[in-house]
């Protein structure tokens, strides 16, 4: 007999998300963490009074069809969150790209922005748009054809539903397959520093530049701010926290501290965990099991037979090594803030080398009307690269750390001018801090991959080589960023719902 219907690995948003909506129901879930707190790199770590975010901070997914506004909608917390309270508030802009000569304000609405490229590129406006307008029509054919094929409604779990997926799959597959270099269109004044700013839009949302990205992903990671960013008040942790709530609201049951040391198979199918706690090792049943976790880690560590342990690992030799953060921490004094810093920026640090690996910097600054996430007077930066994970395997962190956490503070002051006189507050957060939390010895970012023989748009990427266990989170979605994550969650809970 088992103990659950469903066992959740990880409480990641992916994690969260499956385990909330199979709670909601009717199911009997169970969803183990081993860290301290729910929501993996979704979450905050609090030091001096200031209280970061580890992982995640620019989100997106809160506007009407997307989903956290489904989810939201879902729990009946849509309101409160987005208007009563104002948990969660649009930002504008909500991303500024940054050029030695230039700053572009990326707003949702493509008039504002036009008004900063005329600012920036006049002599390049006109092809500007039309390239914006391009691209915004083939997004909309994606985001109705999503909407249209996979509709966030679990309400009717029928074979037509995953029918409706797969002709999903088929199409988008016939879209990814779209190549085309729309730069090479137009005859630019200023080409080098459009590409670079088109790259670094790029880089923020798909992990990947021009030369790397098909037409229609280059249209879905510029659509991302048309359609809005958003910040939340309290940060990462916040998000995290609203989901927890709701698997607990529906009789759904985490338990935190606790490690998964394997995945019990009987048949050829997943049927249990054996979890080890603080003070016992047990083992649980259950009917499904979801892992929010990475596909190397399931192999490498939680499957014990030979034969299924060698096929996560052709699986995860495909999917490649990923990319691995190094982040900084800052809490300052917001008189060093910039009047025209956005709050999400992207730059690079040398622009005559290409946008890539720690080349390019990640900076969010914590926004003015969230006044619980600093002291009176202060904020938070959060600045981050991404390194290949075989190169990161090179460096010695726990030398070079400090070294590394003053180059990227003095490389800031570019942007924020005597920032290392203001800072009260120092942490950083190397990629071995990052494995041990996430159980990604292989990196813990991947660029958006389009290869059907990973994430199979013949298939679901959520299955796995073992009947009855599927993953969720960033290894399951072709994506990145938090909405990536929850969208893998309602699918293993739509196929679970399907089969039962």
């Amino acid at each position: 007999m088992s103990d659950y219907d469903v066992i959740v690995i990880g409480a990641g948003i992916g994690g969260l998300t499956s385990a909330s909506l199979l709670s909601k129901r009717g199911l009997k879930v169970l969803l183990l963490e081993q860290n301290s707190t729910a929501g993996g790199l979704c979450n905050t770590i609090s030091k001096g009074g200031y209280h970061f975010d580890i992982g995640a901070s620019l989100f997106w997914g809160f506007g009407h069809g997307e989903i956290f506004h489904y989810l939201f909608s879902e729990f009946n917390i849509l309101n409160d969150l987005l208007e009563r309270e104002s948990v969660v508030r649009k930002i504008e802009p909500g991303l500024q790209v940054i050029l030695p000569n230039h700053r572009v304000n990326v707003y949702s609405e493509r008039e504002r922005l036009y008004e900063d490229l005329k600012r920036e590129f006049s002599s390049d406006l006109t092809n500007l748009v039309k390239l914006y307008q391009e691209s915004d029509k083939t997004e909309n054919e994606i985001f109705n054809l999503v909407n249209k094929r996979h509709g966030y409604s679990l309400k009717n779990h029928y074979r037509q539903d995953s029918n409706r997926l797969k002709m999903l799959y088929a199409d988008i597959a016939i879209f990814l397959k779209r190549k085309k270099n729309i730069l090479q269109s137009f005859n630019w004044v200023n080409r080098e520093e459009i590409e670079r700013f088109i790259d670094l839009q790029l880089i923020y949302f798909a992990r990947k530049g021009l030369a790397d990205i098909s037409f229609p992903l280059l249209t879905t990671a510029l659509g991302i701010p048309r359609r809005g960013i958003y910040g939340i008040r309290g940060g990462a942790g916040t998000l995290s926290g609203i989901l927890e709530k709701q698997l607990v609201r529906y009789g759904g049951k985490i338990t935190c501290n606790s490690f998964v040391e394997e995945i019990i198979l009987r048949n050829g199918r997943a049927s249990g965990v054996k979890v080890r706690t603080e003070h016992s090792v047990n083992e649980i049943g259950a009917k499904w099991i979801i892992a929010d976790t990475s596909i190397s880690n399931i192999g490498d560590n939680l499957i014990k037979k030979k034969r299924k342990k060698a096929r996560f690992s052709k699986i995860a030799k495909k999917m490649g090594h990923g990319l691995v953060p190094f982040t900084v921490l800052l809490g300052v004094d917001e008189r060093v803030i910039p009047e025209q810093m956005g709050e999400h920026a992207i730059m690079m640090r040398h622009y005559e080398l290409p946008p890539e690996g720690d080349n390019v910097i990640f900076i969010s600054v914590s926004p003015s009307w969230d006044e619980t996430r600093s002291p009176q007077g202060k904020r938070c930066i959060t600045a981050t690269y991404f390194i290949p994970a075989d190169e990161s395997a090179n460096i010695d962190w726990e030398k070079e750390r400090g070294n590394k956490t003053e180059e990227m503070i003095n490389f800031l002051e570019q942007l924020l001018p005597f920032v290392s006189d203001f800072v009260d507050c120092s942490y950083s957060i190397a990629p071995d801090d990052y494995s041990r939390i996430t159980l990604r010895s292989n990196g813990i970012a991947r660029a958006g991959n389009c290869r059907s023989d990973i994430y199979g748009f013949n298939g679901l990427s959520l299955k796995t080589p073992v009947r009855r266990l599927f993953i969720v989170g960033g290894d399951a979605f072709p994506g990145s960023g938090a909405a990536h994550t929850a969208k893998s969650g309602v699918r293993v809970a739509e196929e679970i719902l399907r089969k039962i």
